[in-house]
């Protein structure tokens, strides 16, 4: 019994922590949405009651031109590390390659993950990610959060995530990070993303809201640790460029 099998086994919910995963984490999901989550939770070995995976709905515009809500299931690239590493086989990763334009703005990223067979470490997957696929834009096309300000780190995890999925798939299938969601059509509902520990996602989820109703949505899901990250002043500035 691997690392992974070692945690899977001991994680179990009582009723209780059943209606509390429901109404806190997730509100939005049908039963069948829920066993879903529950299910990718035990299998990756992360416990979504200490804030490790999350069921998010996002916003997914519809081929008659409206907009409906799609689950998905997220962690961090710290959570795909994590799993990675409880496996037993994970060898790190390569330094990240990036490729530019000509007029040096980064297009594509490489990271190549490693795993050990016996005492061998071998190239076990590359991941590739192109910015233009990935970078996260308001419906304006405008870049939103840290894909604004910090490209190659956003776009680095992408491909590390890509990369990990690759080489431990059993573990990380229908499983992805924030980073890796549609841009631009598909964005996060802010009201829906509970209680990150992240200071990246929570700076994301600000810049993600539309209005001040999905702002206060999100600070009052989150109010706790936005107080103790005492990111107040950050929802404060955000809520004077919202209607």
């Amino acid at each position: 019994m691997n690392q992974i099998e070692k945690v899977q086994s001991t994680i179990s919910f009582s009723k209780e922590q059943l209606e509390l995963i429901k109404s806190q984490i997730a509100p939005e999901a049908t039963n069948e949405e829920l066993q879903l989550f529950l299910y990718t939770a035990k299998r990756s070995g992360l416990d979504p009651l200490a804030r490790q995976i999350y069921c998010i709905h996002r916003s997914v515009k519809l081929p008659n031109g409206q907009y409906g809500k799609k689950m998905t299931v997220q962690t961090s690239i710290d959570g795909f590390r994590v799993i990675a590493e409880r496996s037993g086989l994970y060898g790190g990763q390569g330094e990240p390659i990036f490729e530019y334009s000509p007029e040096g703005e980064v297009v594509s990223c490489k990271v190549s993950v490693y795993k050990f067979k016996g005492d061998v470490r071998y190239e076990a997957a590359v991941g590739v990610a192109f910015f233009s696929e990935y970078a996260q834009t308001d419906r304006s096309g405008n870049l939103t959060g840290l894909w604004a300000s910090k490209k190659r780190i956003m776009l680095q995890k992408v491909a590390e995530a890509l990369a990990l999925r690759k080489a431990f798939a059993q573990d990380l299938s229908g499983l992805y990070t924030s980073e890796e969601m549609p841009p631009a059509e598909e964005t996060v509902s802010a009201p829906y993303i509970k209680s990150h520990d992240n200071l990246e996602d929570i700076e994301l989820a600000i810049e993600l809201c539309n209005n001040k109703a999905e702002l206060k949505s999100l600070y009052d899901l989150n109010k706790e640790i936005v107080n103790d990250l005492q990111m107040v002043p950050l929802f404060t500035e955000r809520k004077k460029t919202l209607k």
